[in-house]
């Protein structure tokens, strides 16, 4: 039996995956709904025309919110120092809990949350319709609208311009994949951690930036003059392709990079 791949051990750790650690999602995803049901209960005593027109967008945002956050709460305990080794002793190779962790992440979870959050606004809606609250309509809603559909940028004058679903699906993966890595590189207070690293992060990008801007103007004026008569010739279509080619180059960089990591911390996580 390959010792790195085997589609059968890896078809097992999948299910014992979602059996025994998408249940506590489900926990958690109980309580994002629950959102849903308190704004619904506003209609019993505010005028809700803002937020029946708006509730798309909450589930949406919700919707957003619980998937990014999952690996934090679906493998909590991978390297837990008292819990972990039950992660550890699970007969499959790193590469295969890797890519058993990413379908979780990317396909199962998403799965799981679009069933709960749906039927839990059908549910508000129905109670609506019998008198309770008032809703003024249920439309199945799209979550992947504004992640995975074909996102279109509407220019007055030159048209419309479509984004191709592949940019719009490396988008949408990138930060799950990222909420991997830091689960497996901090133990306790992952989100916490997690939001403050990423703040870290960007404040030395700004101090770094700053610091150029105002010691290396001679860099800046390079680059302005390279990058200008490029831009000044091109359609704006033309524009947004080349803006898309460098959004797609960066977040295969980072997925690269996320599981690069994600994949060493497994293996090498530390009871």
């Amino acid at each position: 039996m390959n010792e790195v791949f085997d589609i059968k051990r890896l078809g097992k750790l999948l299910q014992y995956e979602v059996v025994n650690y998408i249940p506590r999602f489900f926990r958690t995803l109980l309580i994002v709904a629950s959102v849903i049901v308190a704004v619904w209960l506003l209609s019993f005593t505010l005028s809700f025309e803002i937020l029946a027109n708006d509730r798309s967008v909450l589930v949406k945002s919700l919707f957003t919110l619980a998937v990014t956050i999952s690996p934090f709460i679906v493998y909590k305990d991978m390297n837990n120092r008292k819990k972990g080794y039950i992660y550890a002793m699970i007969p499959a190779s790193t590469f295969e809990k890797l890519l058993s962790m990413l379908v979780v992440s990317i396909v199962v979870v998403p799965v799981v949350a679009y069933a709960v959050l749906t039927a839990t606004d059908l549910l508000v809606f129905m109670l609506s319709k019998i008198g309770l609250g008032y809703l003024y309509k249920f439309a199945l809603y799209d979550p992947f609208a504004d992640a995975l559909g074909t996102m279109q940028l509407v220019n007055n004058n030159m048209g419309i311009y479509e984004i191709p679903l592949y940019d719009i699906l490396l988008s949408f993966v990138t930060p799950i994949v990222g909420s991997m890595m830091f689960n497996t590189v901090f133990r306790k207070n992952k989100v916490l951690r997690t939001i403050l690293s990423l703040i870290s992060v960007f404040f030395v990008f700004v101090i770094v930036v700053t610091f150029m801007a105002n010691n290396m103007p001679q860099l800046w004026e390079n680059l302005y003059d390279f990058f200008t008569p490029r831009f000044e010739d091109m359609e704006l279509e033309e524009v947004l392709s080349a803006c898309l080619v460098l959004a797609r180059g960066w977040n295969l960089i980072l997925i690269t990079l996320f599981l690069t990591i994600t994949y060493f911390r497994i293996k090498r996580v530390n009871y």
